[in-house]
């Protein structure tokens, strides 16, 4: 499996209407020069040409434009130059003041030859191209892809394309099965098919027509395609656009939006009416759908598109300042994840979740082990309402009750962790496990995309739960030699505070030297994945939490980490990194945590004898603090220090961490491992 990320997040270069592909002819008049050129680039407010001149005319010189000399639909329009390149130049010009009229005459210039295949339009490159063929993984692609009867299309010799649909996934007989809307081209050709925000190319050297289907055994590979970072999706509820142009006032263009995301939208055009063109740049454009107040943006064209329902338009889009930012999200999110919630109150409706769905009962834990913990928890929900830049909890009601909720916070200057994952049946619901699943990870994950500073995702994962398994670890697995993601196991272990602790004879607990922090991190270096260290921020530069801190104190929220050092006689022997978060933030508190460092060998007397201490010397930090409870994550092979600490056992964990990078990735394979298998 290989994948390749591709710069720049847009996927296309810069460009400014369309580049010609064909010869078409143009006249520039600079004073009394005249000089017939190729026309190599148009759009409504400007043209380049490509012009034999001895003399290159000036920045700013005023000219005179005849497009289409010696055509049918020649017309004259006033002009500046712009840029020049070259000594036999590309000449930039800018269109000054033109009429209405003649954009509209330029409009049906470029559709006329958009028709006849001679507009170039502004290339598009994948920014994500990645080969895979794990026979496990295209297996899951191709059975989700008849799953969802995912459609596509196969391209003829001749510039032809006839539709498919995936229908069949014979697991048994390792075979799928496809319905052509058209003629089944000759062997070998490719088909493409649109997965959840990307496109899948599968070469097919063999095939068979059997009971009209086009029978094919599944794929031992296939390439994946993404041409944006944040997938786009249609509408849940009518939302239309609406602006005047930015070149022609009197023109008002209002039209249904096609569909949107965090970053950009699309709509159906008509372009001798909208006069849109590629690059196109509009300083107010109003997004409305009822129940919410219309959201202004800015925007610009993309790209324009041909479609069998007519001309697509693509949109990047920006809010226009901060307040704009949070209605353009809460629209976009209201559309996207209708059957989901992030503001309110449902603080008892999560309760009851927690307490039904036995997310309360982890090994030694029962429901009565957190009434205590209710107020705090409710407290801490309240001040992190409508601050999603820290964090939110996820809902997913089903009538009066709820079926799922996940919580996502950002305890790290780079990472996002998610957490606090709970679903039930509701009795009467009518959507299924995966449905339901598959909602609240959208909603929790999606929104992290427009974090300018994410990098890292992280989970602390039960070990032996099958759904966490076949989505997140699995996952993990197939990017782990890339060094973008990592799956650490360890033991969740529980302190109480209030209770003795054994403090060995010959060992001094104490702050590190600035040489022992080196040690610390060299050693760290040397036995943890890199995604481990930088999602964790164990890191020189980032260890003191000083960004994350001042972002939760903001909020009137806590965060704090230290580190101790472990002594016996006068030689540092282990290191432990202690941390807090608010109490109420996370019920089994798994970031109100404490890892142990050896430096040495770890079965050594002395070594244990410094781990015990360290986790002395860490209840005393945290009764300072009023906590109660602390977890210790065990991730050493001797263990016999727990057992003289006495720590209660929570049960097997991992720690899972993937890149930024991989979350679209992530996100296209949970929707593929929630889509019902064939016949369901």
């Amino acid at each position: 499996m290989q994948a390749d990320t591709l710069d720049g997040m847009s996927g296309r270069d810069s460009m400014l209407g369309y580049r010609m592909g064909t010869e078409l002819t143009a006249v520039a008049s600079f004073g009394n020069r005249h000089a017939p050129g190729r026309l190599v680039q148009l759009s409504l407010e400007h043209l380049t040409l490509h012009l034999d001149l001895q003399a290159a005319p000036s920045l700013g010189q005023p000219a005179s434009v005849v497009l289409g000399h010696g055509e049918r639909w020649a017309t004259a329009l006033d002009a500046e130059v712009m840029d020049v390149h070259g000594t036999r130049p590309e000449v930039s010009l800018r269109f000054v003041a033109p009429p209405l009229d003649a954009g509209r005459r330029i409009v049906s210039v470029l559709e006329a030859l958009r028709d006849n295949g001679l507009l170039l339009p502004p290339e598009t490159r994948p920014v994500w191209k990645e080969h895979i063929d794990h026979a496990d993984r295209v297996a899951r692609i191709c059975e989700a892809l008849a799953g969802r009867q995912a459609r596509g299309v196969v391209r003829l010799p001749d510039g032809r394309k006839v539709e498919v649909t995936a229908v069949l996934f014979d697991a048994l007989d390792g075979r799928m099965g496809w319905r052509f809307d058209g003629e089944v081209p000759p062997l070998p050709f490719v088909l493409e098919m649109f997965g959840y925000s990307s496109v899948v190319h599968v070469e097919v050297k063999e095939a068979r027509e059997e009971s009209g289907l086009v029978m094919m055994p599944v794929p031992k590979d296939l390439v994946r395609y993404r041409h944006r970072w944040l997938r786009r999706a249609p509408p849940s509820s009518p939302c239309t656009l609406s602006f005047d142009h930015p070149l022609w006032p009197q023109v008002h263009v209002k039209r249904p939006v096609l569909d949107l995301s965090y970053e950009g939208l699309a709509f159906m055009t008509e372009p001798g009416e909208d006069l849109m063109y590629p690059g196109l740049r509009q300083p107010v454009l109003e997004v409305a759908m009822e129940g919410l107040a219309p959201v202004r943006l800015r925007a610009e064209v993309r790209n324009i598109s041909s479609t069998a329902a007519g001309r697509r338009c693509g949109m990047s889009v920006r809010p226009l300042d901060a307040a704009g930012a949070r209605a353009w999200r809460a629209l976009v999110e209201a559309q996207m994840h209708p059957a989901t919630k992030v503001e309110g109150d449902w603080g008892n409706e999560t309760w009851s979740l927690f307490e039904r769905s036995g997310y309360f009962r982890l090994p030694g834990k029962t429901p009565e082990d957190f009434d205590e913990q209710r107020p705090r928890f409710d407290a801490t929900q309240a001040r992190l309402e409508g601050r999603t830049s820290l964090g939110y909890r996820v809902v997913r009601p089903a009538g009066e009750a709820l079926d799922a909720t996940l919580s996502v916070v950002k305890p790290y200057e780079f990472s996002w962790m998610a957490h606090q994952l709970a679903r039930q049946q509701v009795p009467g619901a009518r959507s299924s496990a995966r449905e339901s699943l598959r909602d609240i990870y959208l909603r929790g994950y999606e929104p992290t995309q427009v974090d300018p500073d994410v990098k890292w995702f992280f989970a602390f994962c039960e070990a032996n739960v099958r759904w966490v398994r076949f989505t997140k670890f699995d996952f993990a697995t197939w990017y782990e030699h890339t060094g973008q993601s990592c799956l650490v196991p360890f033991r969740l272990m529980e302190a109480e505070v209030e209770r003795p602790w054994e403090v060995p004879v010959g060992i001094d607990v104490g702050m590190p030297t600035d040489e022992e922090r080196e040690t610390f991190f060299a050693k760290v270096a040397s036995t943890r994945p890199v995604a481990y260290r930088e999602a964790l921020d164990l890191v020189p530069e980032r260890f003191d939490l000083a960004a994350a801190k001042a972002r939760w104190g903001e909020a009137g929220l806590g965060r704090e980490r230290e580190l101790f050092v472990a002594r016996h006689e006068g030689k540092a022997v282990a290191l432990a990194v202690v941390e807090s978060a608010e109490p109420g933030l996370n019920l089994f508190n798994v970031l109100d945590g404490v890892r142990l460092v050896p430096l040495a060998d770890d079965s050594l007397p002395e070594v244990q004898d410094g781990l015990v201490a360290l986790l002395a010397r860490a209840a005393d930090w945290y009764r300072a603090r009023g906590r109660k409870v602390f977890v210790h994550y065990v991730e050493v092979e001797n263990v016999l220090y727990v057992e003289r600490a006495a720590l209660a056992d929570l049960g097997e964990g991992k720690l899972w961490v993937i890149s930024a990078s991989l979350l679209p990735e992530f996100l296209e394979h949970l929707h593929e491992s929630t889509t019902p298998r064939p016949g369901q």
